[in-house]
């Protein structure tokens, strides 16, 4: 009994999750909100899009019922994605980490286009001169800059703003852990309204922007984007295609004539889907950007509505 105990203390759980890239967003913010201490996310290399997510959840373990829980997330996780792709989870015994430590390699500075950084809070960084610096400490909430929708929102906004005597009324949709919020107030934008829908992630967002000196350029919200009234001239949201494609009208609503729009978290089979929706309601698409499997877009709005 005591070799056992002592082997117990040696290891700790964690859980393994396989899914299609599409889905690692949800999945991420699922095991954050079920207490997990860090995530690692890779693309396993087994077939083309399949990753692998691993959680760990520290000395005191993952909550009793979060094997169920997660069951019954993963059953009907596909399907608010619009397929039935499979999706499956292993729980095992592990050497004890510091899963906080753990989840931090890898994560460096960013650099975005020639004006931009992302610095995680832990690292170091010189910066040269007429780059702006951003500190970021995502927390509970998902969003480093370093998954490829993000990256590619990044890049075209630096690319938007590098003119910062041009000023708009910005829209973060789905702000997680402020970052594209954060990125618009570095690139001198003034007014930015940056909403989640997710309660537990509005304080990360407020710890960033606190962090960073640019609470007063942000308006943040919990809410979703009914509760908003517009017009921006400048909606970030990287969401999902589905969520995207049900989002609309409602971001037609709050577009102004001439409104710029850049929408990621699309695969590159996803995008002419939401491409075809966008320009029924009178978007132009001005720019495809690509970055491995995934598909970010910029988007002009009408002229008028």
């Amino acid at each position: 009994m005591m070799g056992k105990g002592k082997e117990a203390e040696r290891s700790q759980k964690e859980v393994w999750v396989w899914h299609e890239g599409a889905l690692a967003e949800a999945v991420a913010h699922f095991l954050f909100e079920s207490g997990a201490r860090a995530l690692v996310q890779d693309e396993t290399g087994e077939r083309p899009g399949l990753f692998l997510s691993r959680a760990g959840f520290g000395p005191s373990g993952p909550a009793p019922d979060l094997p169920e829980r997660l069951d019954r997330f993963l059953e009907v996780l596909p399907g608010w994605f619009g397929g039935a792709t499979r999706v499956w989870a292993e729980w095992r015994n592990a050497p004890v980490e510091d899963w906080a430590e753990k989840w931090k390699e890898g994560l460096e500075p960013l650099e975005i286009g020639t004006t931009l950084v992302i610095k995680p809070s832990w690292c170091g960084y010189k910066a040269e001169e007429g780059r702006q610096v951003i500190e970021l400490d995502p927390g509970l909430a998902f969003g480093t800059g370093h998954h490829p929708t993000t990256f590619m929102c990044l890049e075209a906004l630096e690319e938007l703003c590098r003119d910062q005597a041009v000023r708009f009324q910005v829209l973060d949709l789905g702000a997680g852990s402020g970052i594209l919020a954060l990125a618009a107030a570095a690139l001198g934008q003034k007014d930015i309204t940056a909403v989640d829908l997710d309660f537990e992630v509005i304080p990360v967002a407020k710890t960033n922007l606190a962090a960073n000196g640019l609470t007063d350029r942000v308006n943040l919200i919990c809410a979703g984007p009914q509760a908003l009234r517009g017009p921006f001239d400048f909606i970030l949201a990287n969401l999902t295609a589905g969520t995207l494609i049900d989002l609309a009208d409602e971001l037609l609503r709050l577009a102004a004539p001439r409104s710029k729009l850049i929408l990621s978290g699309l695969l590159k089979d996803q995008a002419d889907q939401v491409i075809a929706c966008y320009e029924l309601k009178g978007f132009k698409t001005v720019k495809i950007r690509e970055k491995g499997e995934w598909t970010a877009l910029v988007l002009t709005g009408p002229v008028e509505k």
